[in-house]
């Protein structure tokens, strides 16, 4: 299968509404934080050019780069979240059991924990952009955070159907990343 990063957005979304197990929700949810990720660093940068001020110029300059760097790892995560979901279904299909049943539900829970980790991140610099942003972006920055959020509850609703697969450490430490992704975002 030819990588989110490479498939045309017609392609990734027939894929998705196929009646296959991959793509699924945890790689939707990375994508669409993704996007909101993208569509903030757009709002920074176009909101840098257009202030009147040099501290707000600089401040913005300054979060851009972290943006598209989450903005790249949430792309990443999309095509990771299939793959790690594939090798879930293929232990199961084949009879695998025990210890290496166990790693393939580690990873499929541990990489949208990684998603809602960066999409909580990206969540955290909004603030920062909003005060900010030149005026004529608010739609963008408004779409770019709901993204965001959808993005954010995606991903942790991956890791919580997950979680009753994970046994030992992994249990205990996802599950634990998982309940204060899930406090920080209600607030």
């Amino acid at each position: 299968m030819t990588a989110v990063r490479d498939q045309s957005l017609g392609d990734y979304l027939e894929a998705l509404a196929s009646t296959a197990a991959v793509p699924g929700g945890g790689s939707a949810a990375a994508l669409a934080a993704a996007m909101g990720a993208a569509l903030v660093s757009m709002v920074a940068k176009l909101s840098a050019r257009r202030t009147k001020t040099a501290e707000d110029r600089e401040r913005l300059s300054d979060l851009v780069p972290e943006l598209d760097q989450l903005a790249a790892r949430l792309l990443e995560l999309s095509q990771e979240d299939i793959d790690a979901y594939r090798a879930v279904i293929e232990a199961r299909k084949s009879g695998t059991k025990g210890e290496a049943l166990a790693r393939a539900y580690q990873r499929a829970a541990e990489v949208p924990l990684e998603a809602a980790t960066a999409a909580s991140r990206a969540i955290a610099l909004l603030p920062e952009v909003s005060r900010r942003a030149w005026e004529m972006t608010a739609s963008d920055l408004a779409v770019g955070s709901e993204l965001l959020q959808s993005g954010l509850s995606g991903a942790l609703g991956n890791v919580a159907i997950n979680l009753p697969e994970l046994q030992g450490d992994a249990a205990v430490r996802v599950e634990a990343a998982y309940r204060a992704l899930r406090k920080d975002a209600n607030g």
